[in-house]
């Protein structure tokens, strides 16, 4: 409104004779760029009448000049009022969108507990996609007869495809981790789903996973194609765990093989991570660096492990990430006498 009024301002005292009464469309393309179809609307009503009202201090109202000019205006507003009603549905739709990503999301990577098969338990996904929230990365943690089964994955690609194998990667794993004993027996129900899953019309096609076992006797691990778990002793020296190199991902067959049984002690907290966490670069291009994960999993309790982790990481690329992150972090507690 007060860019009509300049126009006109300017247009009376330049005695331009009706010139300038073209701007007069930059109004309501203003407004329909970034306001309601009802107030782009009045804008653009506006405009209109001051294009009217322009030719009356020149006696111009009615030439031909002016009255080509007017419809140059009315024109210009009527097609923005339309580009602000298309705007703003598109704005309804993608919030709509938005907000089914959000559920879906959840639906894919439950909360976690707070503590489980005396395990405290903390987990956080950070979608690169500017308000996405929903992504292939998934995270699951199964507690089953005093052992605790983690599993964080990423699958290949993008879109309803990769959040379709995710979800379905997740709900296998949730049954398998259950009724099998053996640790690498869920790699290979995992591999079998992937397989049945995937199809030459789908991007995703394989998922790199770990899988991990936490229990009295230790730690037991079958990465499959996965970045290693990191372990933070409660000495607080670091070490990457799992079997080198790892096995294929899921979904590509071959033998699938445990690593060694590592010491899971009492303090001791093992993050499971995607590889958005360590293929972060900076500016210069170098990678996030591991040894900064040793200040960051010292904080008290687990969940303010994460945050340190994901602060870290925004700090070192210089904003958000470039791919999606998922971190689980489990720290064995100490056992609870019986009452």
């Amino acid at each position: 409104m007060g860019f009509i009024v300049l126009v006109l301002a300017v247009d009376v005292v330049a005695g331009t004779h009706a010139v300038l009464i073209g701007f007069l469309t930059l109004a309501p393309l203003f407004a329909a760029a970034v306001d309601a179809p009802r107030r782009t609307a009045l804008v653009s009503a506006a405009a209109s009448t001051a294009a009217v009202a322009a030719g009356l201090p020149n006696g111009l109202l009615g030439s031909l000049d002016h009255l080509l000019r007017v419809a140059v205006v009315i024109t210009v507003s009527l097609m923005a009022v339309y580009v602000a009603r298309a705007r703003t549905a598109r704005e309804e739709r993608l919030r709509r969108m938005t907000e089914i990503a959000r559920v879906t999301q959840a639906a894919i990577l439950r909360e976690m507990p707070r503590q489980a098969a005396g395990v405290a338990l903390a987990a956080r996904y950070v979608s690169a996609q500017e308000g996405a929230g929903v992504g292939g990365d998934l995270y699951e943690a199964v507690a089953d007869r005093g052992r605790l089964r983690l599993i964080v994955g990423d699958v290949r690609g993008n879109g309803l495809a990769a959040v379709r194998l995710a979800a379905a990667v997740t709900g296998a794993f949730r049954q398998s981790a259950i009724i099998r004993s053996d640790l690498v027996q869920v790699a290979r129900d995992l591999d079998g789903l992937v397989g049945r899953e995937s199809s030459p019309a789908h991007v995703a096609t394989f998922v790199t996973a770990v899988l991990v076992e936490l229990h009295d006797a230790g730690i037991r691990i079958v990465n499959c194609g996965h970045p290693a778990p990191i372990l933070r002793r409660r000495t607080g020296d670091l070490a990457e765990l799992g079997p080198s190199p790892p096995d294929r991902p899921l979904g590509l067959g071959g033998v699938r093989r445990p690593g060694a049984v590592d010491r899971w002690e009492v303090g001791d907290r093992l993050l499971l991570h995607t590889d958005g966490m360590v293929e972060a670069r900076d500016g210069a291009g170098r990678f996030f660096p591991m040894s900064a994960l040793g200040t960051c999993l010292a904080e008290p309790t687990v969940h303010e492990c994460l945050v340190a982790v994901w602060t870290a990481v925004h700090r070192h690329v210089g904003g958000a990430p470039h791919d999606d992150i998922a971190l689980l972090l489990a720290e064995r507690l100490p056992a609870v006498p019986d009452a």
